[in-house]
């Protein structure tokens, strides 16, 4: 599959530069041929990503060599590489003459392109921190960032992302410093974080329990509530939600409990469901006039379990990239 992303990647911008010269000559250029001003931007992603400004000690793992060799300046690199920097090391990727990703000490990701798309690019971040550095007019699903446990869609200009775990929890933070993304995980989507924005996500092992606070700036987030009608809620800072998950064991479905409380520790809304089934919902438990402090003894829908392992929650974020 990389090798044909790969060709059609080539032969799309073979072409585009054919046209390019056709139309120097003064040739007129024909409607049906015109590319949307979309598709010229992401056929500006060169079908390699190239290192620059390599310092310290930075390697690289080529699917082909199967071996860590270190990164060399100003050399080109297929997609489905995977990049790592020592506690000294730094270096950028550069995906088009408007496009890069600078990996700082200490971390690690992988570059690849999307299954859907070719001319789009992912990059999943394994840990440590990815400065990204994009055009502020990218059309939506060109550049995208992954973490096991949330992803980052339709991403324009400048941020910051953090992956870090402290045994089995991850936490993701995520810090738009110009431009916006979509942030996406199981069971909660954050429609835009703009400019200044800053969300940190902690997630256990099994995905058993997620916890998202505003740590900069105000946002929307949209909450799953096991009905067509999802639960919007506005986080400030200091605000936070929890979504905790586990396996009925009967059926083997995935019960949700959700718990989003205020910057002064008060509940705004509390609700529990069953993926998969719309009946087994309690629908809003918080009301209005309700302004104790947050409870998170929260109803559920079966009785807990000693001993119980932790549920792999339904529909996680990393599997979104099955669809890019």
């Amino acid at each position: 599959m990389k090798e044909k992303a790969g060709i059609l990647v080539v032969g799309t911008c073979a072409a585009a530069f054919l046209a390019l010269g056709a139309y120097a000559q003064g040739e007129a250029a024909p409607e049906q041929a015109q590319a949307t001003p979309a598709e010229e931007q992401v056929l500006k992603y060169e079908p390699l990503v190239r290192a620059a400004e390599v310092k310290g000690v930075c390697e690289v793992l080529n699917p082909d060599t199967g071996a860590w060799a270190p990164v060399m300046e100003r050399k080109a690199y297929p997609m489905g590489c995977k990049f790592r920097t020592g506690a000294d090391g730094t270096f950028s990727l550069i995906f088009s003459r408007e496009d890069s990703v600078t990996l700082a000490p200490s971390s690690e990701l992988l570059a690849t392109a999307s299954r859907k798309n070719p001319d789009a690019r992912i990059v999943r971040l394994l840990n440590g921190v990815a400065k990204t550095n994009l055009r502020d007019n990218t059309p939506d699903g060109s550049f995208n960032l992954l973490t096991d446990n949330a992803l980052c869609k339709s991403m324009t200009g400048k941020g910051e992302y953090k992956v870090s775990y402290s045994g089995t929890t991850e936490t993701f933070v995520a810090n738009t410093i110009t431009g916006a993304c979509e942030v996406e995980g199981p069971q909660y989507t954050i429609p835009a974080l703009r400019a200044a924005n800053i969300v940190s996500i902690e997630t256990t092992e099994g995905r058993a329990l997620s916890r998202i606070a505003s740590v900069s700036g105000d946002f929307g987030i949209t909450l799953d509530s096991g009905t067509e009608e999802p639960v919007k809620h506005t986080m400030t800072p200091k605000a936070v939600v929890k979504i905790w998950r586990e396996r009925a064991p009967v059926g083997g479905r995935t019960v949700v409990s959700v718990l989003a409380v205020n910057h002064q520790g008060r509940q705004e809304h509390r609700f529990a469901y069953v993926i998969g089934r719309p009946t087994l919902a309690t629908g809003e438990l918080v009301k209005k006039e309700e302004e104790e402090p947050a409870d998170e003894n929260l109803p559920v829908l079966v009785a807990p379990e000693k001993d119980k392992e932790a549920p792999a929650a339904a529909e996680p974020a990393a599997d979104a990239a099955k669809d890019l």
